[in-house]
């Protein structure tokens, strides 16, 4: 007869009951969405793979993909665990996802034939159905900010216009257009803020980028002066007008400043003689003063003009000298 109280709970349906144990670990499901033939081969390059393009996430093998220029990607199962695997991402992949990002906003593109288009703007972009759920909620705020400023412009002119964003002017390696957003700042060039970011400006870069702007505008500048020269009703606005165009040709009233240097060069037997020239007189002066005080002092006054060159010659007597203190 057996002993009910040593019967298990759980014998006769064969499971365990038991509230308290421990659940069992759930097999994580990994899935690679990426085919196989654009997954990188990390055979090759001395990692062992669990799968195509996956390898166990460690600082080996991520040393190995570096040097590779390859990037990487943890992997997690489908219910979100983490595997402690990473995936190895090549530039095909990196192309390939953002051609599959592309297709997505083609509904955004001008001209939807090419990669490169730009995207849609002000009023077109607003109209658009898929703006919703493809553009940024910044892009459409100040798209709709833009448009009320067409239809209500602000006259006070400390505040700048609104900006209208457009899709970000960088080209990047595999020859695809980025396809974030610019704010549509002067200020950005056209670009997004990750571009702005990576971009390294150099101090006179901002005062290089407003020269060429100028040197840009010149033309449509001389053009709206002589347009006011001509049609202007304004007597001083015509006056004006022909005057700054006078003075940027280089025709300028008043007074002009000559830049140009003239250098005298005299011969050195000239600067001589009027040395020269100079002594003597100060010698006669000295000797009339010592003739006043009874002192006689005998003056030669042949003052020399018919020196035409002259040349510094060492005697030979201070050459004897020389040699004799040496000796």
């Amino acid at each position: 007869m057996t002993d009910p109280t040593n019967v298990d709970p759980g014998e006769d349906s064969g499971e365990d009951t038991n509230p308290f144990s421990a659940p069992e670990i759930e097999k994580p499901d990994v899935r690679i969405d990426e085919p196989i033939n654009l997954r990188p081969d990390l055979s090759l390059l001395g990692i062992q793979e669990s799968d195509r393009g996956v390898c166990e996430d460690t600082y080996e093998n991520r040393a190995i993909l570096r040097r590779s220029k390859l990037n990487w990607a943890p992997v997690y199962a489908t219910n979100g665990v983490p595997t402690g695997l990473i995936q190895a991402i090549s530039s095909e992949m990196l192309t390939e996802r953002r051609v599959l990002s592309l297709a997505e906003k083609k509904p955004l593109l001008t001209d939807p034939s090419n990669k490169n288009s730009d995207y849609l703007i002000g009023y077109d972009l607003i109209a658009e159905e898929s703006t919703d759920y493809l553009v940024p909620p910044w892009v459409i705020g100040a798209t709709r900010s833009w448009i009320k400023e067409q239809t209500e412009p602000v006259k006070s002119s400390k505040r700048k216009p609104a900006a209208l964003p457009h899709r970000c002017n960088a080209i990047k390696d595999d020859g695809i257009r980025c396809q974030l957003w610019s704010s549509g700042r002067l200020t950005d060039d056209g670009l997004c803020r990750i571009h702005l970011g990576s971009l390294k400006r150099r101090p006179g870069d901002d005062i290089e980028r407003a020269r060429a702007k100028l040197t840009q505008a010149a033309p449509y500048a001389v053009d709206v002066l002589e347009d006011m020269m001509s049609n202007a009703e304004s007597e001083p606005v015509k006056l004006k007008a022909a005057t700054e165009i006078l003075d940027r040709a280089g025709v300028r009233g008043g007074v002009e400043l000559d830049a140009n240097v003239n250098l005298d060069v005299r011969p050195a037997a000239s600067i001589i003689a009027e040395r020269l020239n100079r002594l003597a007189v100060n010698a006669m002066s000295n000797a009339a003063s010592l003739a006043a005080t009874g002192v006689t002092v005998e003056v030669e006054t042949d003052v020399r003009d018919d020196i035409v060159d002259a040349e510094i010659v060492e005697s030979e007597e201070n050459d004897n000298n020389t040699n004799e203190v040496k000796e």
